[in-house]
């Protein structure tokens, strides 16, 4: 026996049972049955005399997989009996990677993690050498398996930190130098003072002073003793 034909029977036998005089309706009202796993849809449609039918399937966080999301018709509409019922049903949750988005402006990071079917939650800042603006972190981090929808936040550098200005007074010129380079600052001038008191190439002052903040892209100077010559 076909499908249509066992249908067509299983329809006649429940026709008989539901209209007992033998009347049968040219229309009925579709039952509801979002929220039943597709089978059990199925077999409710066809006491009511529809056929059910396999839709779209869509992931879903809440819904277990086979789940009826929706139906076409809807619920409480009056349609020919015998007539197809669509079912949309779930397929579950979808896991994806989060994706790196390291380096990138909050514009293209928003843009990847939204392709991926992500949300992009609210950014906060941290200090950071990494230019400013631009992404140091996410929350979860990259490489994290989780569920889609689910929200991704971003982390943003702030621009490196502000520092304290260290004491220099009385090292060698060099040695300064490298103390202010491992502490980020690159812009160091050095102004050589033929008559200062101490022993050539040692600092014996600066700008900013000791303990003074130091703010990123600050400058320093140095004042050395000495008249400079092959250092400069």
């Amino acid at each position: 026996m076909s499908i249509a034909a066992g249908f067509a029977l299983a329809y006649l036998l429940v026709a008989f049972v539901v209209f007992p005089s033998g009347v049968i309706p040219k229309d009925v009202k579709v039952p509801n049955v979002t929220g039943l796993t597709f089978d059990e849809a199925v077999q409710r449609l066809e006491q009511a005399g529809f056929k059910g039918e396999k839709g779209e399937q869509r992931f879903n966080n809440s819904a277990p997989k086979m789940t009826v999301l929706e139906q076409s018709p809807p619920p409480g509409s009056r349609e020919g009996v015998g007539n197809p019922v669509t079912l949309v049903v779930s397929g579950g949750q979808r896991i994806v990677s989060v994706p790196s988005v390291m380096g990138m402006t909050k514009i293209e990071a928003q843009a990847v993690l939204e392709k991926d079917g992500f949300d992009v939650g609210d950014a906060s800042e941290a200090p950071s050498n990494a230019p400013r603006g631009s992404v140091i972190a996410t929350r979860p981090a990259a490489g994290a398996q989780i569920s889609v929808p689910s929200t991704v936040s971003l982390v943003l550098s702030g621009g490196a930190p502000a520092i304290q200005m260290p004491s220099l007074v009385g090292r060698d010129v060099d040695g300064a130098r490298q103390t202010l380079v491992q502490l980020g600052v690159r812009d160091v001038k050095v102004v050589w003072d033929p008559m200062a008191i101490g022993t050539r190439g040692t600092v014996v002052g600066q700008n900013p002073v000791s303990s003074a903040t130091l703010l990123p892209g600050s400058s320093v100077q140095l004042r050395v003793a000495g008249d400079g010559g092959a250092n400069p």
